[in-house]
C-alpha cells in the first residue's frame, strides 16, 4: 500500500489526505462504532496524525469512549458520512473509515477488536 492515502465523504464536501501509519488496519465491533456508523462495526485505517489534512465541511463530535477517555468522531457536516475516529489516548494516530478511502480496496484488516461486543447478525467471517 502506498504510504499516502486520500479520501472523502459521499457528497464531496470533505476531502482528506494523510500518511499511513505502521499500525495495523482493524475492524472494531465496539458499541460506539456500531452507533456511530449505523452498522455492526467500523473498518479502520490508521494514519499518522502529523500531516493529516482535511478540506471542506469537516465536523467533529467529542464524546467519552468505552475506555472512559475522550474520543473524537469526524464526519461531513453536509451529508453526515463518518470519516475519522481519534482519541487523546492515541494522539499520534487518526483512524479513517475504510469506506471513505478513494481506493477502499486498500483495506486489509489484520486485527479484530471488541469482538465480544459484536452483534450476532454481524459476525460474518472473523
Amino acid at each position: 500500500m502506498d504510504d499516502q492515502v486520500t479520501g472523502g465523504c459521499k457528497c464531496g464536501s470533505v476531502r482528506y489526505i494523510g500518511q499511513r501509519s505502521s499500525e495495523e488496519m482493524f475492524r472494531c465491533f465496539c458499541r460506539d462504532c456500531q452507533q456511530l456508523t449505523g452498522s455492526g462495526h467500523s473498518n479502520m485505517v490508521p494514519l499518522c496524525r502529523s500531516g493529516f489534512e482535511t478540506q471542506g465541511n469537516y465536523r467533529v463530535f467529542e464524546m467519552v469512549g468505552g475506555s472512559g477517555a475522550p474520543t473524537l468522531s469526524g464526519f461531513c457536516g453536509t451529508c453526515g458520512a463518518p470519516l475519522t475516529r481519534s482519541s487523546k489516548r492515541m494522539a499520534k494516530h487518526i483512524y479513517v473509515h475504510a469506506g471513505s478511502l478513494d481506493d477502499p480496496t486498500l483495506y486489509n484488516p489484520k486485527r479484530f477488536i471488541y469482538a465480544e461486543a459484536a452483534q450476532p447478525w454481524d459476525l460474518g467471517k472473523l
